[in-house]
């Protein structure tokens, strides 16, 4: 025990030895043990010459009258090391606020499902993002709890907060911005905010944890799920299909079939789960699935997909991001309804493709080709 205590303190007083100092340490630690020196050390000696000789001797009392001539330039000496060192500590506090001040962390908050605000997404966001914090917040809600606003209102609203954010990042550098997104909104809301802010560099995405009812960043390892794909296989009849994405619930082919007449590609989570989204690097891998796929339907000769998802606010957020505005088909995104008389009864048509502005549109005539 003893001797794993010494080589412990052996460890420690090491450690403390080598260990890198900042200068404005070294000059504080330094002048003050100089000070000390110069202090305490003339009468520390002799009282060790009293106790060793019994008086001070005779050669120690010249060499002390020397040590005391120099004592004012020593402790000059150390006063101006102690105050350069906390000269240094503030002009390196002062350095470090003026790069904070500026860096800028734009913070897109999207509220679409409930009235009640909770815990804003700026006030959950950590240390890591110095700097001055901008929210935009994209009211999607009406009065009534749990509805969203008529979708053409939305669009304008979320249009307009797209342009808020680009107004904000205009005159800054890349290395000096963050762009930070949070949302609760329906599903064809949060994927238009995914397809407009494609462009706006790396987003940093949290999403709302309902089990301890707060906002949480997607920072879990990737597990190495994959979408099973059906409905791919041989050619497909006509130029418009329905894309199921089943991530967090199923989509049941009841409600795909009181809505659509078409072809149904669908795509499923293995280990289907409302809980499994919580890892960036496996939202961006499983988009990528979800692009070649896509992809896979324009070279059958597919024009409008119909895309229907029951996942989590940030995979629609990052699926939107990936959709290709140029080379991938025209996309119709439903709003799922289940007490309607179609499960899906209307949309929103995505700017990609030919379409230059998102619109509202209906469900599709179930007896389309």
């Amino acid at each position: 025990m003893l001797k794993e205590l010494f080589e412990y303190g052996v460890r420690k007083a090491i450690d403390w030895y080598f260990r890198v100092r900042s200068p404005q340490a070294l000059l504080i630690a330094g002048g003050t043990g100089l000070l000390l020196a110069v202090i305490a050390g003339p009468p520390l000696i002799e009282l060790v010459l009293r106790m060793g000789f019994g008086a001070v001797p005779e050669q120690y009392r010249g060499f002390a009258e020397t040590l005391n001539g120099l004592k004012v330039s020593a402790m000059a000496i150390a006063s101006l090391m102690i105050l350069s060192g906390i000269l240094l500590i503030f002009l390196k506090r002062s350095d470090d606020k003026s790069a904070i001040s500026s860096k800028r962390v734009l913070v897109v908050e999207a509220r679409g499902l409930r009235l009640d605000k909770g815990t804003p997404l700026l006030a959950a966001l950590g240390e890591e993002f110095a700097g001055q914090k901008v929210e935009t917040l994209i009211d999607l809600c009406n009065r009534e709890d749990g509805k969203a606003l008529e979708p053409s209102v939305a669009i304008s609203e979320i249009e307009t907060g797209y342009k808020v954010v680009q107004q904000n990042k205009k005159s800054m550098s890349a290395a000096d911005l963050k762009v930070v997104y949070g949302g609760l909104a329906p599903v064809p809301f949060t994927f238009l905010m995914g397809v407009l802010f494609d462009d706006e560099g790396e987003i940093i995405t949290y999403d709302w944890d309902r089990t301890v009812d707060g906002w949480r960043a997607l920072s879990d390892d990737d597990d190495g799920a994959q979408f099973t794909v059906e409905g791919m296989d041989g050619e497909i009849e006509g130029t418009e299909a329905v894309v199921a994405i089943s991530y967090s619930y199923p989509v049941s082919d009841d409600a795909i079939s009181n809505t659509f007449a078409m072809p149904v590609v669908r795509l499923t989570l293995d280990g289907l789960s409302s809980d499994a989204h919580w890892s960036q690097a496996k939202q961006s891998r499983l988009a990528q699935q979800f692009f070649e796929v896509v992809k896979q339907l324009s070279a059958k000769g597919i024009k409008r997909i119909h895309l229907v998802l029951a996942a989590p606010n940030s995979v629609v957020f990052t699926f939107g991001r990936r959709y290709d505005k140029r080379n991938l088909p025209a996309v119709s995104v439903y709003q799922f309804e289940g007490g309607d008389v179609r499960t899906y009864p209307w949309s929103i048509a995505m700017p990609v493709s030919d379409t230059d502005r998102a619109n509202v549109s209906t469900a599709p005539d179930r007896n389309v080709e």
